[in-house]
Formats: C-alpha cells, sequence, structure tokens
C-alpha cells in the first residue's frame, strides 16, 4: 500500500470512491450529517476538492492498493495558526480520514494518520487534532490508541 500526496487526477475517484461513501456513512450514523438532496454533491464535492488542491495550508494523503489502481483511503490534514493570546503554537488539524471497507483492519487509517503527523511536524506545528463523531465508535478507539485525548466536546441544537 503506497501513501503519496492527492494528485487532480485522483479527485474523481477520490470523491467517488472515498469521500461520497464516507459522508453516506456517517449520514447512517447521525442524519445531521445526512447529504443535501437540493444540491448536486458530486460537482460541489469535486470543486471542493479542488480548491484544497490549490491550498499550500492544505494536503491531502490517499492510499493506493498495491496494484497502484485504485484508492483505497484517504486524509486531509491543514495548518491553523493559534491566535496570539495563546501560548500555543500552530496546529495540524485533521479534517477527513477515511479507510474503504475492504482496506479496514490492516493499520491504514493509523498509517494515514502517522503521514499527517509527519506532515504537520514538517510544517513547524505543536500539536495535531480533530474532531469525530461521538458515535464513531471504531474512530474513536483508533484515535485514542494514538495518543489522542478528549479536550473538548462540541454540543449543538436546533433553533
Amino acid at each position: 500500500m503506497q501513501i503519496r500526496p492527492c494528485s487532480d487526477a485522483d479527485i474523481a475517484s477520490l470523491v467517488d470512491d472515498l469521500w461520497l461513501p464516507f459522508a453516506e456513512e456517517m449520514g447512517g450514523i447521525d442524519q445531521y450529517d445526512a447529504l443535501a438532496t437540493d444540491v448536486d454533491v458530486r460537482t460541489e464535492a469535486v470543486e471542493y476538492r479542488r480548491a484544497q488542491l490549490a491550498d499550500e495550508d492544505t494536503e491531502t494523503f490517499v492510499a493506493v492498493d498495491d496494484e497502484g489502481r485504485r484508492l483505497v483511503g484517504y486524509t486531509t490534514v491543514s495548518y491553523a495558526e493559534s491566535p496570539p493570546v495563546f501560548a500555543r503554537g500552530p496546529v495540524a488539524k485533521v479534517k477527513d480520514l477515511y479507510v474503504a471497507p475492504a482496506a479496514r483492519g490492516d493499520g491504514l487509517g493509523t498509517r494515514l494518520l502517522e503521514r499527517a503527523h509527519e506532515w504537520g511536524r514538517e510544517r513547524g506545528c505543536e500539536r495535531v487534532a480533530l474532531s469525530v463523531h461521538a458515535r464513531n465508535e471504531g474512530a474513536r478507539a483508533c484515535y485514542e490508541s494514538m495518543g489522542y485525548e478528549t479536550r473538548y466536546l462540541k454540543m449543538d441544537r436546533s433553533l
């Protein structure tokens, strides 16, 4: 399995084979994350991913199967400065992490996260942060096994 930066040629596969299944999986965990029905979700996702490629403070890494033909996982990480009022340095924010079901169980998620950590260290980040759905027990277990700790709880409610 090879992990490498995402290229423009990967965008359609990233969206179709990884991001859309990820979004559907998250919508199944909680209806709050259900995809919109009044927009062309795929087109919007492709445009969003292309914009990320142009952002020097964001990187998406893809995992490619051993034959080099199919994307089986990805993570997106971004650089963020901490506000100057805090005594902490920049942070690498893991925005997405997904491994296709057939590729799970062999540590690929861990390898993708380690690549995101490496990217953050290369940019001088002091910490890495991510959000995980409270009901996503598999992801939470993975993150905790890698030393992630709960620092904040995000809360929301309907208006």
